[in-house]
């Protein structure tokens, strides 16, 4: 089939930046200019999945957190963050039940055509996880686009550890001169983000904790 510029795009950010889009994320970003973004945006991704390009699913998760900045964030050289104080608001941020939430992602026919990643659905205990992660790698590519060819999440970055010892961040952006590491929250103890933390600046890598 012909494929637009904007299927491309959608297809490479599931097959090489994020797991999981919701198809409110999809309808937002793609059909930003529509009446009926949720309409076409279904409508598309239906059309996609019938040529084995895109898979959908229905499961339960959490609603979707407004992000609007980073929890946390360090470079080399500051203090670090208080974190018992950030590992506060990281599980009080989540008060709603779960909702049916329609979760699309790549095929392993995309995958394969995009030399990425593709044919599963991110696990339970991953969805809400995978779904916010998502969420920022679309402030980032709204906000700056300029990074996002340097996006590398978990899937690229797991296969490379073969050749790199250490911990498994969700995302690696590399500018060239300068690595980032950009980290989703869940509901992390203090603990959890001290050892976080450890890592970063025993690499000399800043991060982001959204």
């Amino acid at each position: 089939m012909d494929l637009t510029s904007r299927d491309l795009e959608l297809l490479d950010t599931l097959t090489r930046k994020v797991r999981v889009l919701t198809i409110q994320q999809i309808a937002r970003t793609w059909w930003t200019t529509s009446q009926r973004a949720i309409e076409n945006a279904r409508e598309r991704v239906s059309v996609l999945s019938s040529r084995q390009l895109l898979q959908t699913q229905r499961v339960p998760a959490h609603p979707e957190l407004p992000l609007e900045a980073p929890a946390a964030s360090w470079n080399i050289g500051e203090a670090k963050p208080d974190f018992g104080s950030v590992s506060y608001r990281l599980k009080a941020r989540w008060k709603d039940h779960l909702v049916s939430t329609l979760c699309v992602s790549a095929t392993s026919s995309s995958a394969n055509r995009f030399s990425g990643h593709g044919g599963r659905f991110p696990r339970q205990v991953e969805r809400s996880h995978d779904i916010h992660l998502a969420a920022v790698y679309l402030r980032y590519r709204q906000e700056q686009p300029e990074l996002v060819p340097g996006w590398i999440f978990e899937e690229q970055l797991r296969e490379e550890k073969q050749r790199r010892s250490g911990r498994l961040p969700d995302v690696i952006i590399c500018t060239g001169s300068t690595n980032k590491v950009v980290e989703f929250g869940g509901a992390y103890p203090k603990a959890k983000l001290e050892a976080f933390h450890a890592y970063c600046k025993e690499q000399e890598l800043p991060y982001e904790i959204w």
